[in-house]
């Protein structure tokens, strides 16, 4: 069944900046439909280069039975959203809440060194230092999918979810996969987009509102031990892949 699966990555930028991504893996057979879908999505974007590469995939997948456990809570402004993320964080990270509130507060500006979006993901230790290799990239998950991925965004369309909800959990499920990553702090760049979440190592929480609309910045925040090699981490996120087979409603 996992045989000759291959991964399909399409990319969007405009004047160098990064907009948007996608990733699929499927079986050879799917690939010309996939590649359609993907192309559909990005229609609207605004966008001067577009990029989609195949690959067969080197390795076996890790096969995981079910996404993290989902849960959503909904606060009457984004203020009361970001202050339970930051005392969740504190339980978890055990990093003052001050501290965390600068840390995430990143996302909100422009996490970057020159205040733009990051492409990938800060890595935050439980020291409370940011040990990403490169300040602009960060450190991208890919290599995630589901087995069956129209069946899961039918299961999630049916309980009232939306398709940014599937790529969402499967990344931040396999982010969990790893013992040194230990909590996940997200919210969209896109400005239409309010829903953020936290990720534990058993729920993927979203919070509803996370940010202000209209609010064109955004990214992720990876938590990790002190302890953890950040090429072993790397090599996980980036090479490693990942086919997960249901939801956790």
């Amino acid at each position: 069944m996992y045989k000759e699966l291959f991964s399909i990555k399409i990319r969007t930028s405009k004047e160098g900046k990064h907009i948007s991504g996608n990733e699929r893996i499927v079986p050879k057979n799917k690939i010309n439909e996939t590649v359609f879908k993907l192309l559909e999505r990005q229609k609207n974007k605004d966008f001067d280069f577009s990029n989609i590469k195949i690959e067969k995939l080197k390795v076996n997948p890790e096969i995981v039975e079910k996404t993290l456990k989902i849960e959503t809570l909904f606060f009457s402004n984004y203020n009361e959203a970001k202050k339970y993320a930051i005392k969740l964080l504190n339980q978890i990270v055990n990093l003052p809440e001050n501290q965390l509130e600068s840390i995430i507060g990143l996302l909100y500006e422009g996490a970057a060194p020159d205040g733009s979006n990051m492409r990938g993901a800060m890595l935050v230790n439980t020291d409370g230092k940011r040990v990403e290799i490169d300040k602009f990239k960060g450190v991208r998950t890919v290599l995630v999918d589901y087995v069956d991925r129209e069946k899961i965004e039918k299961k999630l369309l049916d309980n009232g979810f939306t398709t940014r909800t599937a790529d969402a959990l499967a990344l931040t499920t396999k982010n969990m996969l790893h013992p040194k990553i230990i909590a996940e702090f997200c919210i969209s760049d896109d400005p239409d987009y309010t829903t953020g979440y936290i990720s534990t190592k058993d729920k993927y929480i979203r919070l509803s509102p996370l940010k202000l609309e209209g609010l064109n910045k955004g990214g992720r925040v990876y938590f990790i031990q002190s302890d953890a090699d950040l090429t072993d981490i790397y090599n996980f996120l980036q090479k490693t892949p990942v086919l997960i087979k249901d939801i956790d409603l």
